[in-house]
């Protein structure tokens, strides 16, 4: 990890705290802002963190609001989307960063989605990984995306969604969170589909507390920060609360004033898909993102599955500077 890293913390204008990881940039290059997804924490871009900035690139790694040292607010509205994208702009603002460009994984893609649509201005490029941009103000129905999906791939991309909008999801999780960290981070990409993403199948996988051994792509130290974060106090209930947002409708009321001139992407974008990703498929990364992207799209696919930083670190990050260079 850089020498230089630092981890630093701030109180929002509204009294949220987020923790989070900068590396100045050198020599005048651009700084870098990385959005993690779910279940996650900003250690998810340790990596990228270390490649970025031996390249003399700034990186800063926040800890999104309901995750590890941030804080974790249980009630739902706290996950609006708009507020949060203020939040991200505040850490910026307090490190005197004007532009950045902006990387997001998973649900962290959701955020930057959101982030760029309300401050385009703070924008210089961006990378979407694993998920394309989340055009905001248009609906996500998600029976239709796990019935679209059961028809053409034999099946549900997004049956998760309904457990972990359920009122116990987030306290099963944690009674059996070493089971849970199992399902999230598959041994065997193939079948992840499969034990998480069908109906109720994340919900037996926790019933049967079902643990698997360690994936190749992460160390025990790796799992030990993240059985860390997430035993804290809350911490699986706070979390689950992106996918309670919006299915509840939390994000409709800002964004439907929202057109489709504010929902085009006047920056370069670039999208990363896995290969071995079958929930967040490589193959509809461009149908997401393309149609937005108004000053260049370009998309790369890594030998990977979902938690690419970790299992191709050299294909991201690779890809990344090729970006930041062009």
């Amino acid at each position: 990890m850089s020498s230089c890293l630092q981890t630093n913390s701030l109180v929002t204008s509204d009294g949220r705290t987020y923790v989070y990881d900068y590396v100045p940039a050198k020599g005048g290059n651009v700084t870098v802002l990385l959005i993690h997804g779910y279940p996650a924490t900003r250690h998810d871009w340790k990596n990228q963190v270390e490649d970025l900035s031996a390249a003399g690139y700034g990186v800063i790694a926040p800890d999104c609001l309901g995750y590890g040292d941030s804080d974790m607010p249980l009630e739902i509205d706290a996950y609006n989307l708009k507020q949060i994208a203020n939040h991200l702009i505040e850490i910026l603002d307090n490190e005197g960063l004007s532009k950045v460009v902006g990387v997001g994984h998973d649900w962290g893609t959701n955020v930057l989605s959101r982030t760029v649509v309300w401050h385009p201005d703070r924008f210089e490029k961006l990378a979407f990984l694993s998920l394309g941009f989340s055009a905001p103000g248009i609906f996500s129905d998600i029976d239709s995306l796990n019935a679209y999906s059961l028809a053409q791939l034999g099946y549900m991309q997004f049956g998760y969604f309904y457990f972990f909008n359920a009122y116990d999801a987030g306290a099963l999780a944690a009674s059996n969170l070493e089971s849970f960290f199992s399902l999230a981070f598959p041994v065997d990409n193939f079948k992840w589909a499969e034990n998480l993403a069908g109906l109720g199948t994340a919900r037996a996988w926790l019933n049967n507390n079902t643990i698997t051994s360690l994936p190749k792509y992460l160390t025990e130290q790796d799992k030990k920060t993240w059985l860390d974060a997430y035993s804290k106090d809350n911490a699986t209930e706070s979390s689950m609360n992106y996918y309670k947002a919006l299915l509840r409708g939390v994000q409709a009321k800002d964004e439907e004033i929202l057109t489709d001139e504010d929902r085009t992407l006047k920056v370069p974008v670039l999208a990363i898909g896995g290969s071995q990703d079958l929930v967040t498929r490589a193959d509809q990364l461009g149908m997401m993102t393309k149609p937005f992207a108004a000053a260049g799209y370009t998309e790369k696919t890594v030998d990977a599955g979902h938690w690419m930083m970790y299992e191709d670190r050299e294909g991201v990050s690779s890809a990344l500077l090729e970006f930041l260079e062009e």
